[in-house]
């Protein structure tokens, strides 16, 4: 099954020095490829039900992944049926933050992707799944896409680069 949905909203400030990623944090992220192979847990627990695919920026800034849920495993299969049920419709990211403290003042440091999770209900607002296609079948949105009608466009044949499949602007050939 593959997922789509929002993993973090729009980063922050470059200045921010806190928990939460910097947009250029996020940048990074998807211009060096460091999501892909990422694992997906369900609710930052057990063992991993699936990895991250891909990983892009939206126009808001927001962090978008496909990710990949191994539904031929029980936890997957699992996981899967608790997205396709709406039982669990958010997503959330695992990551540490390498904490400093200089002159008796805090200072976020490097932040290290761990894991993102299919949860019942995120921390943060808007991280949510916003389409699901399971093995064979077509593609289902459980919520409005931040770009409709991007997600309009890739799902209708001859645009993009491949055959009109919903995922071809993803370069997902397994599907």
């Amino acid at each position: 099954m593959l997922l789509l949905g929002t993993c973090n909203p729009r980063g922050e400030a470059e200045s921010y020095n806190g928990l939460y990623y910097t947009a250029g944090e996020l940048a990074a992220m998807v211009s060096n490829r460091t999501l892909q192979g990422i694992p997906v847990k369900a609710e930052h627990t057990g063992n991993a039900v699936g990895l991250v695919v891909s990983g892009f920026l939206d126009s808001s800034g927001a962090l978008q992944c496909v990710m990949e849920i191994e539904d031929h495993t029980v936890e997957g299969a699992i996981a899967g049926g608790f997205v396709k049920d709406g039982v669990a419709a958010d997503l959330s990211l695992g990551y540490s933050v390498d904490v400093q403290n200089t002159d008796n003042k805090l200072k976020a440091g490097a932040k290290k992707m761990l894991e993102i999770s299919i949860v019942r209900k995120g921390a943060r607002q808007g991280c949510h799944i916003h389409a699901f296609q399971a093995r064979n079948s077509p593609v289902v949105f459980k919520t409005p896409t931040p770009e409709p009608a991007a997600a309009a466009r890739a799902l209708q044949p001859g645009k993009g680069q491949g055959t009109g499949h919903a995922w071809d602007c993803f370069n997902i050939d397994c599907y």
